[in-house]
């Protein structure tokens, strides 16, 4: 047998061959049966050797059925000789296996496959291990095309003995031996040399391959590499896959490129996460491969396989930082160099997400963070953006961005939105949103974190390319108009230029569509955002400026449309217009720049008249905002135009345009004036009358010639006989009366003195008219004077009274006194002794002295007794217009004629209630209107300002002290061109709207400012009728008002939600401050129904309006408040809330250096838990099914009862003594005379109040008020209201300070006699807020000797006492024992004061001082009041002292 198999020629064999073979097959059986062990081998070596080689004939060939005939017979005789024990099986096993391995070496063709399947079905292999297991693994991947002459018969015998003996010889069905490390690795490698090898095969063996592929992965039930525990072999794997995929050929093919997109995830699902950890970074480099390659797109569902990879990795992967730091620097590669397809963008995302969820935040960490979101910015992915968007706004990861340090990264990410290739997407719209979200809350951290300003260039540079892209046909508006909403270029106006000129590109594109999508909106936000970055400075570019004339002039050509055919609303050039040029023509009012504006005018006067309503509105309104500048920009025939376009619609604004120009323009009036007032006839409504009227009035000062016959009997008609501008027309005939008082004749009965048509505020001015035409019409003298008693004998108004006597003194300085009849010059003696106040009184008296002659010698009296003083009375005497006039006319009367009675005619103008000063102020000014389109104040401001803007005693600064704001205040308003405007401005975006009307209503009618006041009643009274009250209903609000400032509403929220984790609901006004008249009224209920007020203090916060309104609610209705110091700052806070915040003590919530929390609280732990406590020791309990299990048990109750002392409980009370003494509120006596002073006083007023309770007087003094836990203010408030007399001690201090100006203001309101005693040589009335209160007051003069305040005896001290005696009942004082030392001068000095009581204010105006002291008031000084100790700073009153006055105790 050996010798013929190795002389036969396979190749060569015929079926000739194979006949002779089998009819001598029974000798062969008998030389193989008588073989040994050695002999069976050698045969088998030398078939392998004439078999195993390539070329081989193929199946169903003579040489393949003789081949498979031999080896039958040697394995049939092996199979008897095993069975007879001659040699074990496993003795020729080996040799076998080498036959087995030889052939599969071989190609296999397909007559080696046939063979191959015989060895297995005569000879049973063992388990392969160890070399034999890779020997036979060496043979299957020796696996080589091998040419045959029927092809296809090849690859079919192949295809389906191939596979099938990987099966049965290496694979086999045991379990537990597929899962040893040595097989599994065996067929893993396999697995992936299949994978890898198919580019080097020929296209019909690749089928073969995968087919055994697919057997492998079977086997392992779909998961080959799930159990593989050996990481070094895992990642040698994945480098083979690795650079197999990195071959720039691959796919060579679209079925390697399908057989990768099968396999790959079966490769890539390990599920142990401990493994995933170890083999991450060659896991993510194998990623990253895939993902930089370029597919085409029938090859892109590769990509699509990955998603399996992040599905299967288990949760706790994702709160690896290792795992996280590495695919964060592959993720960041991808991002940058990946053809940035979208489902790889999807993964990235989605992986973000995980991380983001899972990862525990920390600094460190938190940068890498921000590198991985600048990429996702520079790629157009609307997942992967809304990805970055989450992470960026995750609450457990804003503390780790550190924005002050990392603020280039910020810079990055909007480069990267700028440099964004928005083409490269179809639909870049979903990308435009999801940008404009994340855009919106990264500049809203950095503007918290306060460096927006350095990021504002790059913000600007997004909006003005992605608002070019737009042009370009890429749907990017909405981060166009996120960008454009927070463009400021404030601090780099060098810029302003250069986007302007790019704008204006953008406006004369023919082709843009301003009218799709959010574009319109972005473009107006950008350009107005650009005027406001350009203010602020006092030098303006020239260049720039230009550039903005050329916007707006391009804008209102004449050839422009300025409505959308799409929308039927202004298009993009009429929003500029209307938008922006109010906003920039208001940045020049008041500048030296106003010039620059000239080309603009012509448009603007032409759009007045043009049809479209809202540019005819804003062009008018315009021409208000320039004020008295209009007629700056234009020239007489404008303002012709002005006149004619009123006449013609008879517009306010047009005639405030005319108003404001009359100044530069008034000799275009002459021609039109007649028709100009014929039109104001048919304007019906209160406001436009009484704006009518004003303009007359300016007229009527500069041009009193107009007002003929025929234009005042229209005047008369309509305008005097509305009631409501009655009072304007009053100042209008006012003014025409200086010099055409007989034009008025005609009206002097059937009008003038009509008092039913007259306001009784105005008689004084209705009585100077009266006066002016008797002294022009002699006939109408005893007419007018008949009228003036009257109205003095009937009216029960003492403004009619007062206003009837000046007229009266007036008429006598006239016409003399011979029209005084006995009868009426006795009811002024009676008027003198029984009249109602002691103001009317002294007028009359002073009539009286002047009917009697008697003033001229009181007044040389007075100059012989202060002979010594006569320099200083000359002072005086200039310095005090009033009397200085009264006695020039009195020397004028005894020397002069005519002529001093008309001196003393202006003289008596002077002193009719400062009737002078109103017509000054209504001369000298005009007209400026609120800057602002869009103010916050109502329509009638206009009128107010123009009354309270010129400068006076009481002018807008007093309004504005009055209504409560600081110096700084008034000074930042000051450096506005229409201050009042920017007050009430100010005060209605911070008020209620009809509680702000009512507010500025009784502070002008206090200030004596009547004809401002009677514009807003006016205008109040009209409103009353628009609209019926409609109920509020409210929601039962939560027992926590949490108190704050809207810039730190973050921290704020942060502090609700854990309040709310710890049991707690709390109210906060989310979204809505200054949201108008409904949230006010919710702010008011929800502080109402709170039972704690949680105040979140910072120094905005303190300076807020908003929130001193909360404060001082909370304080008046008694709710317990908590301060929370949200930053470094001085306790208490500088400003109106000191005084309240003095008596809390502050927990502080802002963290130092070492108390960092691992999460997003903003304060030390152990604070929140002091916060907590004492809600708890307030007794404000939360609600135990909502506490999170982190609060649960945050403080375990003590057993020991804590025991919160009442408010009014004294320190050191004993029940005893509690049960003994009742000091309920009701039962406190208020004191008599109430002291108010400033605290650089404190000493010598506590020895005045000494002296006074020494001398059985009751006095309040507020260091005898502290203690007990009440507020001071509510003390305060309780002795004003409770005193017979207020003591006012004035020094340049106490004219300064805003608590004792409030102590004034409380006194002034409720009608309390006021003394004020100078306490130093000051001017009087002194200056600040309290003049107008103070000047009517005579004072008792400390200020000579001040030795006097602390011994407080003496004449001066005397006259005290007597005024003091006159307001305190006698019943209640006991008997006055004084200790002068000089009884008999003091009674004579009392004398004198008595005698020369109407001489009293001018000895005072003869005082004043050469020197006064000049010192700057102390800041905060209720605060220091608060916060000393009485008794360091006064004396214990003895028992007798007491017993006297029970209220003047130390609480």
């Amino acid at each position: 047998m050996e010798a013929y198999v190795l002389k036969c020629d396979f190749s060569r064999v015929t079926d000739d061959t194979n006949n002779e073979f089998r009819e001598s097959l029974d000798s062969y059986q008998e030389d193989l049966s008588s073989l040994d062990y050695a002999g069976i081998l050698k045969i088998l070596k030398a078939f392998q050797n004439e078999v195993c080689v390539r070329g081989f004939p193929g199946v169903e060939s003579p040489g393949h059925e003789l081949a498979e005939s031999i080896l039958t017979a040697i394995l049939e005789t092996i199979s008897e000789k095993v069975e007879e024990d001659v040699f074990s099986s496993k003795d020729v096993e080996e040799r076998l296996l080498d036959l087995y391995v030889e052939l599969l070496k071989s190609g296999p063709g397909s007559s080696h496959c046939e063979l191959l399947q015989l060895i297995p079905k005569q000879v049973e292999i063992q388990d392969l291990y160890g070399d034999r297991l890779q020997k036979v693994i060496g043979g299957f991947k020796a696996i080589s095309y091998v040419e045959e002459k029927n092809d296809s018969r090849y690859i079919s015998t192949v295809k389906e003995v191939y596979p099938d003996q990987l099966s049965t010889i290496v694979i086999r069905s045991d379990e537990d031996r597929l899962r040893s490390p040595e097989v599994h690795h065996a067929l893993m490698d396999l697995f992936v040399f299949y994978l890898v090898q198919l580019p080097h095969v020929p296209e019909s063996l690749r089928i073969i391959l995968t087919g055994s592929q697919d057997e492998i992965n079977q086997a392992y039930d779909k998961e080959p590499f799930k159990g593989v525990q050996d990481a070094s072999f895992y990642r040698s794997q994945l480098l083979r896959i690795k650079n197999f995929i990195k071959d720039p050929a691959f796919p060579q093919s679209r079925e390697i490129c399908e057989n990768t997109e099968r396999k790959l995830p079966y490769i890539l699902k390990i599920k142990d996460g401990k493994m995933i950890a170890e083999v991450y970074a060659d896991i993510c480099q194998l990623l990253k491969e895939i993902s930089l390659k370029r597919l085409k797109d029938q090859d892109k569902d590769l990509l699509t396989r990955l998603e399996g990879f992040y599905e299967e990795i288990p949760k706790e992967c994702f709160k690896n930082p290792k795992m996280f730091e590495t695919w964060a620097a592959t993720a960041q590669e991808i991002l940058e160099k990946s053809p940035r397809e979208k489902i790889t963008g999807n993964e990235l995302a989605n992986t973000t997400d995980m991380f983001t969820d899972n990862l525990k935040p920390n600094a460190a960490l938190g940068k890498i963070w921000l590198s991985v979101i600048i990429g996702f910015c520079g790629w157009v992915h609307e997942k992967g953006i809304r990805a970055a968007e989450g992470t960026l706004s995750t609450n457990e990861w804003k503390g780790s961005w550190k924005w002050k340090e990392n603020v280039s990264k910020a810079k990055e990410m909007i480069v990267s939105l700028t440099h964004a290739d928005y083409s490269s997407v179809e639909n870049a719209e979903e990308f435009s949103s999801r940008a404009e979200t994340f855009l919106e809350k990264l500049i809203d951290q950095l503007i918290i974190v306060k460096v927006y300003k350095n990021v504002e260039v790059e913000v600007a540079e997004l909006a003005m390319v992605t608002m070019e892209a737009f042009g370009k046909g890429m749907a990017v508006d909405k981060l166009c108009k996120a960008a454009s909403e927070k463009t400021s270029l404030q601090n780099n106006k060098h810029l302003i230029k250069g986007y302007l000129e790019r704008f204006l590109c953008l406006l004369k594109n023919e082709d843009f569509d301003w009218d799709a999508g959010w574009i319109e909106g972005a473009g107006i936000e950008f350009f107005d955002n650009l005027i406001e970055s350009s203010s602020g400075d006092e030098v303006r570019d020239l260049e720039m400026d230009e550039m903005f004339i050329k916007v707006f002039l391009f804008c209102m050509s004449e050839d422009r449309e300025y409505i959308s055919l799409q929308t039927g609303s202004l298009n993009i050039f009429g929003l500029v217009v209307v938008t922006g040029l109010p906003q920039y023509i208001q940045l020049h009012t008041g500048k030296t720049t106003i010039g620059r504006l000239k080309p603009l005018f012509p448009h603007i006067q032409r759009l007045m008249d043009c049809d479209d309503d809202t540019m005819k509105t804003v062009m008018r309104n315009t021409t208000r905002i320039l004020g008295e500048e209009v007629s700056q920009l234009m020239d007489t025939q404008g303002m012709e135009n002005l006149i004619n376009l009123y006449i013609k619609e008879r517009d306010l604004a047009t005639l405030d345009a005319i108003s404001s120009a009359y100044e530069g323009h008034s000799e275009a009036l002459a021609s039109q004036f007649l028709p100009l007032i014929k039109a104001c006839t048919q304007k019906t409504q209160t406001n436009e009358i009484v704006m009518q009227t004003m303009f007359l009035k300016k007229v009527a000062e500069k041009q009193p010639e107009l007002f003929t016959k025929e234009a005042l009997e229209v005047i008369f008609k309509h305008h005097f006989m509305d009631k409501n501008a009655n009072p304007q027309v009053l100042l209008v005939l006012d003014a025409v009366s200086q010099s055409h008082a007989e034009n008025l004749e005609p009206y002097t009965e059937s009008h003038l003195m009509k008092t039913e048509l007259m306001m009784e505020q105005m008689a004084r001015h209705q009585f100077v008219i009266l006066v002016k035409i008797a002294a022009k019409c002699q006939d109408k003298q005893s007419l007018v004077y008949s009228y003036l008693m009257k109205r003095l004998k009937e009216s029960k108004v003492e403004l009619v009274h007062i206003g009837s006597i000046f007229a009266l003194r007036e008429m006598h300085s006239v016409f003399g006194g011979e029209m005084f009849s006995e009868k009426d010059r006795k009811y002024l003696e009676q008027l003198k002794t029984k009249g109602a106040t002691n103001t009317l009184r002294d007028e009359v008296e002073n009539l009286i002295n002047e009917l009697e002659g008697r003033s001229l010698a009181n007044v040389s009296k007075d100059v012989e007794e202060h002979s010594d003083q006569i320099e200083k009375l000359e002072i005086g005497v200039a310095g005090t217009k009033v009397v200085l006039k009264r006695v020039h006319r009195d020397v004028k009367k005894q020397g002069k004629d005519l002529e001093g009675v008309k001196e003393g005619l202006d003289d008596v103008n002077t002193r009719v209630d400062n009737v002078e000063v109103d017509v000054e102020e209504t001369k000298e000014r005009v007209e400026e209107v609120d800057k602002k389109t869009m103010s916050n104040a109502p329509t009638w401001s206009r009128d107010v300002t123009k009354l309270l803007n010129p400068e006076s005693e009481h002018d807008w600064r007093l309004l504005a002290s009055r209504l409560g704001y600081s110096p700084d205040d008034i000074r930042g308003w000051a450096t506005q061109s229409d201050p009042c405007m920017a007050l009430l401005s100010e005060w209605y975006a911070t008020h209620k709207t009809i509680e702000a009307s009512r507010g500025v209503l009784t502070i002008l009618q206090e200030m004596n400012r009547l004809d401002a006041a009677i514009i807003v009643e006016n205008a109040m009274k009209a409103a009353e009728g628009v609209v019926a009250d409609e109920p509020v209903d409210y929601p039962e609000p939560p027992e926590i008002f949490l108190s704050y400032q809207w810039g730190h509403q973050n921290e704020v929220k942060l502090i609700c939600r854990h309040l709310e984790m710890a049991g707690y609901k709390c109210w906060m006004d989310i979204g809505q401050m200054g949201g108008g008249d409904k949230l006010f009224e919710k702010i008011d209920s929800g502080i109402r129904a709170a039972k704690i007020v949680i105040s979140c203090v910072t120094e905005k916060y303190a300076k807020s309006p908003n929130c001193n309104r909360e404060v001082n609610l909370s304080v008046n209705l008694g709710k317990p408040m908590i301060p929370l110091l949200m930053e470094k700052m001085a306790w208490p806070p500088a400003g109106s809330m000191g005084p309240i915040f003095s008596e809390y003590l502050f927990i502080r919530f802002f963290q130092r250096p070492g108390e960092e929390t691992n999460d997003d609280r903003i304060w030390p732990a152990a604070k929140f838990t002091e916060l907590l406590m004492q809600m708890n020791c307030l007794k404000i309990m939360p609600d135990e099914g909502n506490i999170a299990p982190r609060y649960k048990n945050w403080w375990m109750p003590v057993v020991e009862e804590i025991v919160i002392p009442k408010r009014n409980e004294k320190k050191g009370e004993n029940k005893a003594a509690s049960s003994g003494q009742q000091n309920t509120e009701s039962q406190v006596v208020s004191p008599d005379v109430f002291i108010s002073y400033q605290w650089g006083k404190q000493k010598e007023i506590i020895a005045l109040f000494q002296r006074l309770t020494s001398l059985g007087f009751t006095c309040w003094l507020d260091i005898r008020q502290m203690g007990g836990g009440d507020s001071l203010y509510d003390k305060i408030d309780r002795g004003v209201r409770g005193c017979k007399v207020m003591l006012s001690s004035v020094t340049t201090k106490y004219a300064l300070s805003a608590n004792c100006r409030r102590e004034v203001s409380l006194a002034d309101a409720l009608k309390k006699p006021i003394i004020p005693l100078l306490m130093e040589k000051i001017d009087w009335p002194p200056t600040g807020p309290m003049s107008m209160v103070l000047t009517q007051l005579l004072y008792v003069n400390f200020s000579k000797d001040e030795s006097i305040q602390l011994s407080w005896e003496g004449k001066y001290f005397d006259e005290l006492l007597s005024k003091i005696k006159q307001q305190v009942p006698t019943d209640k004082i006991e008997e006055i024992q004084t200790n002068s030392n000089q009884p008999e001068k003091n009674t004579k000095d009392e004398k004198t004061v008595t005698n020369r009581n109407d001489q009293k204010q001018k000895t005072q105006e003869t005082e004043k001082p050469r020197d006064p002291k000049q010192e700057q008031p102390r800041v905060n000084e209720s605060s220091t009041k608060h916060t000393s100790n009485p008794v360091q700073n006064e004396d214990q009153p003895s028992q007798k002292d007491k017993k006297k006055s029970s209220t003047c105790s130390i609480l």
